[in-house]
Order: C-alpha cells, then sequence, then structure tokens
C-alpha cells in the first residue's frame, strides 16, 4: 500500500513571520530597477537640489565645513552668514531626511540588508520612505520643541537656542560631505554600495563625536554640570532615537 503524506508550506513549517529571501531570479537581478522610475527621478531631483544649494551658499558653505572643526571661528563668524546659515540649516534638513528616507526604500532590495525593515514587510516600499520622512521630521520638530520649552521653564532661551544652532550645523556640515556617497548607495550596485555605506558610517560617527565634544564646551562655557549635559543628551539625544530604532532592534 502507497502511503500519502500531506505538503507542508514554508509558513507552517518556518512560522508565520518567515519569507524567502530573494522570490525569484529576475528579482534578484532587478535590484534597483524594481524601485521604479519614480525613484530614480526622486533620486535625481534632491541630488541636483543639492548641487543648486551647494553653487547658491558656496561661500557659507566653505565657512560652515571650516567651522565643523574650529569653533574659534564658529565663535568669531556667526553673525556674518546668519541668515544664509538658517537657509541652509532649512535646505539641508530637507535634503538630508529626503536622502535618509530614500536610503531606506534603497534597503529593501539590498539582499544583506533588507532584513533590518523585517517589522515593516507589510508596508509597499514606497510606504516604508513616507513613514521613515515624518519619523524624522516629527523627531526634529519634537526636539526643538523640548528645547524651546525648556528654555523658557529655565529662562535659558539663548542657551537653548545655541544648543540648537549648534546640531543643525553640525547635521547640515554632515549631510554636506556624505550627499555624494549617499547618491552612489541609492543608484549605485554591488560593492559600490557596501563601500559607500561603510565610510558614510564612519563620517557620520566622526561628526557625532565632534557635537558630543562641542556640546560637552558649550554646556561647561555655561557653568552648568556635568549631570545636566548628560540628562541632556538622554534625554533629547539617545531617547529620539532610541524610539526610531526600536521596530528594527526588536525585529
Amino acid at each position: 500500500m502507497v502511503q500519502s503524506y500531506d505538503i507542508i508550506s514554508a509558513k507552517e513549517l518556518f512560522g508565520e513571520a518567515s519569507r524567502l529571501a530573494v522570490q525569484s531570479t529576475s528579482e534578484a537581478v532587478a535590484g534597483i530597477s524594481s524601485l521604479g522610475l519614480l525613484y530614480q527621478v526622486t533620486t535625481s531631483v534632491i541630488a541636483l537640489l543639492f548641487l543648486f544649494v551647494l553653487v547658491r551658499y558656496s561661500d557659507q558653505f566653505r565657512y560652515l565645513l571650516l567651522s565643523f572643526a574650529n569653533r574659534n571661528i564658529k565663535q568669531s563668524e556667526m553673525h556674518i552668514y546668519a541668515s544664509e546659515l538658517r537657509n541652509i540649516k532649512i535646505f539641508m534638513s530637507f535634503i538630508g531626511i529626503s536622502f535618509l528616507a530614500l536610503f531606506v526604500m534603497r534597503l529593501t532590495v539590498v539582499e544583506e540588508l533588507c532584513h533590518l525593515l523585517y517589522p515593516l514587510y507589510g508596508i509597499s516600499t514606497w510606504g516604508i520612505g513616507l513613514l521613515f520622512f515624518g519619523a524624522l521630521w516629527l523627531m526634529i520638530l519634537g526636539e526643538r520643541f523640548a528645547l524651546y520649552l525648556s528654555g523658557i521653564v529655565s529662562e535659558q532661551e539663548k542657551f537653548c537656542n545655541e544648543i540648537w544652532n549648534l546640531k543643525m550645523l553640525h547635521f547640515a556640515a554632515t549631510i554636506t560631505i556624505v550627499a555624494p556617497l549617499l547618491v552612489l548607495m541609492l543608484l549605485a550596485e554591488g560593492l559600490v554600495v557596501k563601500i559607500s555605506l561603510y565610510t558614510s558610517v564612519s563620517l557620520c560617527f566622526i561628526s557625532l563625536v565632534l557635537f558630543i565634544k562641542e556640546s560637552f564646551f558649550l554646556f561647561r562655557a555655561q557653568r552648568f554640570s556635568i549631570f545636566h549635559w548628560i540628562l541632556y543628551l538622554c534625554a533629547l539625544e539617545i531617547f529620539p532615537l532610541s524610539l526610531l530604532m526600536a521596530p528594527i532592534v526588536r525585529g
């Protein structure tokens, strides 16, 4: 007598959360093209906007990059480029957040890294990008409101504005340096993506260390205790990032 066996599906065998890393050979080969023409056009438009801002404010960008590592320049010449730097911070915030949202979309077709988005598998690629774009803006605006509120309560509005300006200047300078690498990650394939990714992470880490150092000097110049500085880092720098990364870490 021939005994029959029931065929077990992949979900029954490995669980509901399981999925194939690559569904077909054509999907593996598609890469960036699987994200669609709109993704490539959007990336190109943001890159052109970055070039326009870079050319439009070339003198201010040169000052910004010099002040990135020299706090004496930052303190002595800030008032000269005040209005231009405000525009740069607005433009670079939009460009930087757009690049980061597009990068998250790019992760969905990078086989080695797409598992980082495991909690968001049920959302479309553009849905993931827009969700990340909105989350970053919400985090930035939330921190700005928290600093504004802290300045009113503690009667230290000028000091809180200095912290915010320091943060945004470092962010603008970092995006200026990392933007070419981000464009490579968004539009290239293969080894170029990995090299650009590791280089970008290294540069962002250096920028983070410089920001922490500058914020410490700023708190010390105002004669605040180190406890207040640590409290600021935990409440307004580490905590918002932990909320943003929590779904990925849990996944």
